[in-house]
């Protein structure tokens, strides 16, 4: 049963849909369920990738900034809309609904995609996105701190983003949430995922299995965050999980950051 309920969140974890109309299943675009609204300029790396289609703006994804000309997402993000879409960049911003005067919104003028990257859903799920004009650092406006290549995070983990607070039709966001999840082993993610699931040894996961705690729809290729000496390093980039979000005995399933570190640095010179 689990496979089953896997493969319905995987064909949609990356269908990002306008605010008006969501997608039966999975995660990609718009609350953290069981988050509370974070302080603004609490996560400056952190920026909301939009589709716009028109003069109409759409939060479909997360992101992080890499540097000032790149952005660091989901792989699916990038490949499930159509190929004619165009992206901004949303840095600095908080409440997504108001103008906000720290807010830096840039055009993306291309993507890379990790080339094993199979479409869908798997280990792979990483890309990267190049913009236009740079951006300028501020308080609210900063790159994120990577983790040390190939390092294995421990202790429990922060996820940010403006994903939907859960159900099927779920409801988006304006403000952004935040919510500390537990991480869990290898181990255990494969054993709640089931054998046949796309889980793959660069894949971390987070709890709590006893649910109501889950990143959900607009959340995927945000980041998940470890303080480490006080520092807020981004170990994961929000991939996958199940529906509806929250369900207990399911993780959230991000692509280890550790493990594309070359890539990541490779393909943004």
């Amino acid at each position: 049963m689990k496979s089953v309920v896997a493969l319905l969140c995987l064909v949609a974890v990356a269908a990002a849909a306008p605010r008006s109309v969501q997608t039966k299943y999975g995660f990609p675009s718009g609350r953290v369920v069981g988050g509370v609204d974070a302080l603004p300029g609490e996560f400056p790396s952190i920026v909301s990738i939009q589709r716009v289609i028109l003069v109409l703006n759409t939060h479909i994804c997360g992101g992080s900034i890499l540097s000032n000309f790149w952005i660091l997402t989901a792989a699916h993000c990038i490949t499930e809309n159509p190929p004619t879409a165009n992206f901004q960049i949303w840095a600095g911003t908080h409440n997504t609904a108001i103008e906000e005067p720290s807010r830096q919104v840039i055009n993306v003028a291309s993507s890379i995609v990790h080339p094993d990257y199979l479409g869908g859903v798997n280990p792979t799920d990483i890309a990267v996105m190049r913009l236009v004009s740079p951006l300028t650092y501020t308080d609210r406006v900063q790159p994120t701190v990577l983790p040390t290549p190939g390092s294995n995070p421990t202790g429990p983990a922060t996820l940010a983003g403006w994903g939907s607070t859960g159900g099927t039709l779920p409801t988006l966001p304006n403000i952004l949430q935040k919510v500390t999840k537990p991480l869990i082993t290898y181990a255990e993610c494969e054993g709640a995922a089931g054998i046949d699931s796309p889980l793959g040894p660069t894949n971390i996961c987070t709890g709590p299995l006893t649910g109501g705690v889950s990143a959900c729809s607009g959340d995927s290729g945000g980041p998940l965050y470890s303080t480490q000496t006080g520092q807020q390093v981004q170990i994961g980039i929000v991939s996958w999980g199940w529906i509806p979000c929250g369900t207990i005995g399911f993780p959230s399933v991000y692509v280890g950051v550790s493990h594309y570190i070359d890539w990541i640095q490779n393909n943004t010179n």
